[in-house]
């Protein structure tokens, strides 16, 4: 199987035109709310990942897509997510933990009747159980790479007639980079379970990611402040 080049891989991406968009249309959540907002293009992999009809289970995408040449030659591939998250509602994680805590609090409360094997258990699937947000995170850029990226391909060249050349080895091959843009709370001195909890994905996206980065499956990662974006740009390199 011969080598996919730069200049074809790039004319894979441009080939999605229609979804190449600003951050303000990207960054959107549910109710229509911008994480950021800024005229810089790049490309929904989300929306490109939704007309892949090779894909029969939607993946776990990043929302965006973004690439950079350089003038050595060499491509820089960013995998964007914008995680518009409401860190003061309790996930699946906290509100196990409440439980948890209540189930086992020596004192008098409703629970007291329950068997100590059940307490037992509960606080043992308490301790394994994750965050559900930070373990979306640690996946989406897997499959992005893995599964979205590589049938994205093929079907563009089933319908071009082109020949299929090997994209996992290509991918393998050039600068992948993970970016992640989120909610900011100010730095203050008051304790409060929204900044508790973004240090605490911070810490943990932060293991995750350098575990992908030791198998070769990612090269690097960097997590912004929504108001960071321009500075992302200026950090890059990358120019409008």
């Amino acid at each position: 199987m011969d080598d996919l080049t730069n200049n074809e891989f790039i004319r894979f991406i441009k080939s999605h035109e229609k979804f190449y968009k600003s951050i303000t249309e990207i960054s959107m959540n549910n109710s229509d709310e911008p994480l950021i907002e800024n005229d810089f293009k790049m490309y929904s992999l989300d929306e490109m990942c939704w007309e892949c009809k090779l894909l029969e289970n939607t993946p776990k995408t990043t929302d965006a897509l973004f690439y950079k040449q350089h003038n050595d030659g060499k491509l820089s591939l960013y995998l964007i997510e914008f995680k518009f998250h409401n860190f003061n509602d309790p996930n699946t994680k906290d509100m196990l933990e409440l439980i948890s805590n209540d189930v086992n609090n020596d004192s008098e409360n409703k629970y007291k009747c329950l068997p100590n094997d059940y307490k037992k258990y509960l606080r043992k699937i308490n301790n394994y159980y994750g965050d559900e947000v930070l373990f979306g995170l640690v996946l989406k850029p897997i499959e992005s790479l893995n599964v979205v990226i590589p049938s994205l391909y093929e079907q563009y060249c089933i319908e071009n007639n082109y020949p299929i050349k090997d994209i996992r080895k290509y991918l393998g091959n050039v600068e992948k980079k993970v970016i992640v843009f989120v909610s900011h709370f100010d730095d203050n001195q008051q304790t409060n379970k929204s900044k508790q909890r973004l240090q605490s994905m911070d810490f943990g996206l932060k293991n995750n990611y350098k575990r992908l980065e030791q198998g070769k499956i990612i090269d690097s990662h960097e997590i912004y402040a929504r108001y960071q974006f321009n500075y992302f740009l200026l950090t890059e390199r990358i120019s409008y």
